[in-house]
């Protein structure tokens, strides 16, 4: 059983030192995706050295198997966790979600292992072999509190980002009409794989269940292999929309210094002569809300939030609503559903049956049954 952990800690350094070229032969403009670099260098090579560590001096040999709250995996989940939301982080590029936040949910964690540290000084390490036995020693109480603060630090972390996320996806949806394939939607099963394996770890060593350590080691090595992965893959994906999600607040703060009056019958008039003119623009597949903005000559910003306070929903729901009316005049001709997906603009049947369902309440063939009924 030993010999296999060394064999699978060597795969591990191993798999490390082969993420670490890649990400050096990755080419990244955007400064998000150099500071997610940084991070997953910093992450890669504490597994490398952490893996080192377990082959010269066993885990089992450093401390005892039966105490609970052991300081080293607990220090060790306080930094590569924050490293890893900070990867997580950069990655998503979430608006309004300064990398300082993270820092500062994990400041209480970071300071009491390094008190620990400290306080091991001039005490004694004072094993906790069961809930019976936590007592008032000045070590003791530090471990809980990191125990604590660890805990608090890790979900408050993941809620922070998954908040953050919506309020990207939000963000996408006012400046996008085709907009699913850039909600980074595998990111965030990411980060949730990653919650997940970080709690079941988090309480295995609570009760000191060290047998399940070779499998949160793996996991965390699938989890920097996917990062890697999603680093080089959705890059593009990421600054195609990095401008439009930038300016997404500076959006509403300056349309709130408009005086509506002097917009709204211009928006709506020059919105009504974009709708009849005959181009039916909104069925162009990927078009987003600069295009339509450029096409009616008026400032994007003004326009989204136009969209957003009189029509009270984004641009992505607006351009779908347009399109789901051209479906409906479809179903009644003789057209397949795959002809009509194509020709409204949406990116796929099963996107155009999701969305007609949605707004319409009736599948795409039901509609048509109705419609044909109604005919006769």
């Amino acid at each position: 059983m030993e010999d296999f952990f060394i064999y699978a800690y060597v795969s591990s350094i191993s798999a490390c030192v082969v993420l670490i070229i890649m990400l050096l032969f990755t080419d990244t403009v955007s400064k998000n995706y150099r500071r997610a670099k940084k991070y997953l260098f910093i992450l890669l090579g504490i597994s490398v050295l952490q893996c080192i560590g377990y082959i010269f001096f066993p885990y089992s040999t450093l401390v005892n198997s039966e105490e609970l709250l052991h300081i080293y995996p607990m220090a060790s989940i306080v930094f590569k966790s924050m490293l890893s939301y900070l990867v997580l982080l950069s990655i998503m590029n979430v608006l309004g979600t300064k990398k300082n936040v993270i820092f500062k949910i994990y400041a209480a964690p970071v300071f009491l292992i390094l008190f620990y540290f400290l306080a091991r000084i001039f005490t004694d390490d004072t094993h906790i072999n069961s809930i019976s036995e936590i007592s008032l020693n000045l070590v003791v109480i530090i471990k809980l509190l990191i125990f604590v603060s660890l805990g608090i630090a890790f979900v408050s972390a993941f809620i922070m980002i998954y908040k953050s996320y919506l309020n990207y996806i939000n963000s996408i949806d006012n400046y996008y009409a085709d907009s699913e394939s850039l909600k980074l939607r595998k990111m965030m099963y990411t980060g949730i794989f990653y919650f997940v394996i970080g709690i079941l770890g988090f309480i295995c060593n609570i009760v000191s269940i060290h047998d399940m350590e070779l499998f949160f080691h793996v996991s965390i090595i699938v989890l920097y292999i996917t990062f890697v992965v999603m680093l080089i893959n959705e890059q593009k994906t990421v600054e195609k929309v990095e401008k439009s999600m930038m300016m997404n607040v500076a959006a509403i703060d300056e349309s709130e210094t408009l005086n509506e009056e002097d917009y709204i019958e211009e928006v709506a008039l020059k919105i009504n002569e974009w709708l009849a003119n005959g181009n039916k623009q909104f069925l162009k597949q990927g078009i987003s809300i600069s295009e339509v903005a450029d096409e009616m000559k008026l400032n994007k910003r003004v326009l989204s939030t136009f969209i957003n306070k009189h029509y009270k929903m984004n641009f992505n729901t607006w351009i779908n609503t347009l399109r789901v009316d051209e479906v409906c005049k479809y179903l009644k001709e003789d057209y397949s559903f795959t002809e009509i997906a194509d020709m409204t603009g949406f990116t796929d049947l099963s996107s155009m049956g999701k969305i007609f369902k949605k707004m319409k309440g009736k599948t795409l063939t039901e509609y048509r049954k109705h419609s044909r009924i109604n005919r006769v």
